[in-house]
């Protein structure tokens, strides 16, 4: 668990549809809880990660890289009718605070493909619990 650098204040990220894996992960209570799921159900298998400070600092890094922090509040694309991929996200780290979400688009890409940042958002938050490269 992180001891030395301070845990986000909030921190929430979701992303997943009616078909296909989603990605539920959630800060309580200091413990990191995520919850894989497939075909839009839940598992109802919550588990728990614990990045240790240098993996926090890492995402801090990424977070700020990425423009996350300017993101807009929301994403929606004209593809948003149809096997919809979700997402929300939110985060307040360090004095700053976004809460965005989408429907089939992405920071920085105008149709329903993921964007690279939010792609490489994605790949920080996997690897906070251990699921990523």
């Amino acid at each position: 668990m992180c001891t030395g650098a301070p845990l986000p204040s909030a921190f929430e990220f979701y992303i997943g549809g009616s078909v296909g894996p989603s990605l539920y992960v959630r800060l309580v209570d200091a413990r990191l809880l995520y919850e894989w799921a497939s075909a839009g159900g839940y598992s109802g298998v919550v588990m728990e990660a614990s990045p240790t400070d240098e993996e926090w600092a890492r995402f801090r890094k990424i977070v700020d890289q990425l423009g996350v922090w300017e993101w807009e509040p929301e994403y929606v694309s004209a593809y948003s009718c149809c096997d919809v991929t979700y997402w929300h996200l939110r985060l307040e780290m360090d004095g700053r605070r976004i809460v965005a979400r989408g429907a089939n688009a992405y920071p920085g890409s105008p149709g329903p493909e993921g964007s690279k940042e939010f792609r490489e958002f994605r790949a920080a938050v996997e690897r906070l619990i251990g699921r990523g490269p």
